[in-house]
């Protein structure tokens, strides 16, 4: 089996308690139901973004690899668009298993490093939270103050929309 990260940083029992807390919930005992018939794989728009397909995550969820799952791209880039569950002969919400995911990520500080989307998420319940309601302004202001080096390349875009009053 291929390991998506060369080194590991949670003791086994912790990975173990973990998946434990993990198949306790809701979102876990719907993973168990998994055929593994890769429909929400191939449903998925985004799937080819992904370092992992949802198929391989709740495989990888099943077998005990809760590190390799916490740490991936894939939680963060799952759209919640449904196609997924919409298809599933099983009806597994795989959309709500990611966000069990990325929840469980940020908890345990595993949220996978150098990439972006786990800021933009956290801003995006903080907003949530504080205003009952998330403003495209507020979110890209937020993420500007955490990594300012995007915000050149980002500017044109803003500008753009802009003048046409989508922002």
């Amino acid at each position: 089996m291929r390991f998506l990260h060369s080194h590991k940083t949670l003791e086994p029992e912790h990975q173990e308690t973990l998946s434990r807390s993990f198949f306790q919930g809701r979102a876990g005992k719907e993973v168990q139901h998994c055929i593994q018939c890769g429909t929400c794989s191939g449903s998925c728009p985004l799937a080819g973004e992904m370092d992992l397909g949802p198929r391989r995550v709740l495989d990888l969820l099943r077998d005990g690899f809760m590190e390799d799952v916490l740490r991936s791209r894939t939680i963060w880039l799952c759209v919640s668009c449904n196609a997924c569950l919409t298809r599933c002969p099983r009806g597994i919400p795989v959309p709500d298993v990611m966000y069990v995911l990325r929840v469980m990520a940020l908890e345990h500080g595993l949220a996978c490093r150098g990439y972006k989307m786990p800021d933009v998420y956290q801003g995006f319940l903080r907003q949530g939270e504080k205003r009952g309601r998330v403003s495209e302004s507020r979110l890209a202001a937020g993420y500007g103050l955490l990594h300012p080096s995007d915000m050149p390349g980002r500017l044109s875009l803003a500008l753009r929309l802009l003048r046409r009053r989508r922002i």
